[in-house]
């Protein structure tokens, strides 16, 4: 087995990936605006999912793809883990500390009370104290922030678990341990004297989707028969969860959140796998500007602020839904443009370690497919 340090491969940006998360917080966006929709199909296979539907998922395994390659890199370099999670904070806390700032003071200002709990937010604990973050009594809303939770307790212990192999076979081996490990959390989770949809966010119940998301990384720098079988598997699993999600798919259900959950992480591991194939048609267009784009610029602060765009723009005396909807969109679209522009960006070009931290994915020239995926 060759060594992972021995290992080398050149860089190449591959816009699919960040199509792919333009995608999830799509799904996201969609997910808050037609919850339990029947109006159509369309509507109804996005919206009747109970708790939290597709995008969270479909993040996670993207984030396993990517942080797995960045800590692989990263394995050989000085100061390793510090500029690793330098360049998670520097992603991350500029603007999720600016938005918690502000709700503490339009709180402050138009309820006339203090933020409370702030502490769940501050210490990224939201995932596993549901109730405390439940209570902030915050005018803005917060419910959705329990996804970077997950991301981040996972980014504090992944490079530590990964840099102990010093092979891919022993990660992938780990991978699966991890897939195995957080399939059992979720069936303990189903005990009666707990509840699923409190305890269906903790790390150990979903870093299962993020190891999967690694799991495919491996594969794609050491290549086995996984990414062929997912990208020919797209297919039919997306019809089973289709229909599973037309028929009722809930994820606070005991059957749901074990078996249903799995389903969509494979189903979003199939379509990563695909969109890294640049000869199919689901590359190009997740790869086109308007994807790629929207998934490398504006994507994250999408996430953030489209709960309270939603809020205010769907309390707007205007009798149309569909003009007070089109107004969300705009706003949120122009207000995460700024946050991007005068936020976001200048942290994202700041250079830790000797580099400059920005998205970039590595792949190796003699396939079709990358090899190697790198981002901040």
């Amino acid at each position: 087995m060759t060594g992972v340090a021995e290992q080398h491969t050149r860089s190449k940006y591959i816009p699919a990936l960040d199509g792919v998360r333009f995608l999830a917080v799509a799904f996201v966006m969609l997910h808050h605006l037609t919850s339990g929709s029947q109006a159509s199909i369309f509507l109804h296979l996005i919206g009747l999912q109970v708790n939290n539907g597709l995008g969270p998922t479909l993040f996670f395994v993207l984030s396993g793809v990517l942080l797995t390659t960045v800590i692989i890199d990263a394995r050989e370099t000085k100061h390793r883990y510090r500029n690793f999670l330098t360049r998670r904070a520097l992603r991350i806390l500029p603007l999720y500390l600016a938005y918690l700032g502000v709700a503490i003071v339009v709180t402050f200002l138009f309820a006339g009370r203090h933020l409370q709990n702030v502490w769940v937010f501050a210490f990224f604990l939201q995932n596993t104290f549901l109730t405390a973050a439940s209570k902030t009594g915050s005018v803005l809303p917060m419910y959705h922030f329990w996804t970077l939770a997950v991301q981040d307790q996972f980014y504090i212990l992944w490079p530590l678990l990964l840099w102990k192999c010093d092979n891919v076979r022993k990660m992938r081996y780990l991978c699966v341990a991890g897939i195995i490990l957080s399939f059992g959390a979720r069936l303990i989770i189903t005990h009666p004297s707990l509840t699923p949809e409190l305890f269906g966010r903790i790390l150990p119940a979903r870093a299962g989707e993020m190891c999967l998301g690694a799991l495919l990384a491996l594969d794609l720098r050491e290549e086995t028969a996984l990414s062929s079988i997912l990208r020919q598997a797209l297919l039919p699993l997306s019809a089973i969860l289709a229909i599973w999600m037309w028929h009722g798919l809930s994820l606070t259900t005991s059957f749901g959140s074990v078996v249903g959950l799995q389903l969509i992480a494979v189903t979003s591991a199939a379509l990563i796998a695909v969109a890294l194939k640049p000869s199919t048609w689901i590359a190009r267009v997740l790869g086109s500007k308007f994807f790629a784009l929207g998934g490398k610029k504006y994507a994250f602060a999408m996430y953030v602020f489209h709960p309270l765009m939603l809020m205010i723009c769907m309390s707007l005396p205007i009798a149309s839904k569909g003009l007070r909807l089109t107004l969300f969109a705009i706003s949120t679209v122009v207000i995460s443009g700024l946050s991007y522009r005068y936020l976001e960006s200048f942290f994202l070009h700041m250079k830790v370690g000797g580099r400059v931290s920005k998205v970039e994915v590595s792949v190796s020239p003699p396939r079709d497919t990358p090899v190697l995926l790198k981002t901040a």
